[in-house]
């Protein structure tokens, strides 16, 4: 595809599928966005409240619980008891995944990045994780500086998250499963 800068114009000499994109783009109209300055700032916050790594675990996790149990709870291939334990267990993995990935894992990871890329720190190890290479468009830039923040603290939580899947994750899950089962047990026997 032959797309010149800053206009909608795809050559013509090109194939087929190229005439009839180019058509539909001259049928759009042209638009200009104009942002205040308010809106850019809400969509700023937004932007930093899903980018870092807890947060945007909560996000999943919380997409994740309204979700999934519902799926469970309406499966039509298997029988009403196991529809029930398996919804229990879905919630309890949700919980669990959740819970660890942003209180144990994500969020601390977080935390000590930032403490350990401070650009204005005097502490010893304040600027022990900034790349030397990239140091002055770092201080320069404070959207690269959060990228690179979030960008390396996913790669540590991915390496912490084969551990704490073992060690944290899949027995609290059998605990919260446990505990679920119990509560829809006694709820059967008074109803019943």
């Amino acid at each position: 595809m032959n797309i010149q800068p800053n206009s909608n114009n795809i050559s013509m000499q090109g194939k087929f599928s190229d005439r009839i994109l180019q058509k539909v783009l001259d049928a759009l109209p042209n638009k200009t966005v104009k942002e205040s300055a308010r809106k850019l700032d809400k969509w700023n916050k937004m932007d930093d409240l899903i980018s870092r790594p807890a947060q945007n675990r909560g996000v999943l996790g919380v997409t994740a619980l309204v979700t999934q149990p519902l799926i469970d709870s309406y499966n039509p291939k298997v029988d009403k008891e196991t529809r029930t334990v398996s919804r229990n267990r879905t919630i309890a993995k949700i919980i669990a995944g959740a819970g660890v990935g942003m209180f144990v894992v994500r969020g601390p990871l977080y935390k000590l990045i930032v403490n350990m890329t401070n650009i204005t720190g005097k502490s010893k190890y304040s600027k022990a994780l900034l790349p030397k290479r990239y140091l002055s468009e770092i201080c320069n830039n404070e959207k690269f500086l959060k990228n690179y923040r979030s960008a390396l603290s996913m790669a540590l939580v991915l390496i912490a998250n084969c551990v704490t899947n073992f060690v944290l994750d899949a027995p609290l899950t059998i605990y919260l499963t446990n505990k679920l089962n119990k509560q829809e047990k006694e709820k059967e026997a008074k109803r019943g």
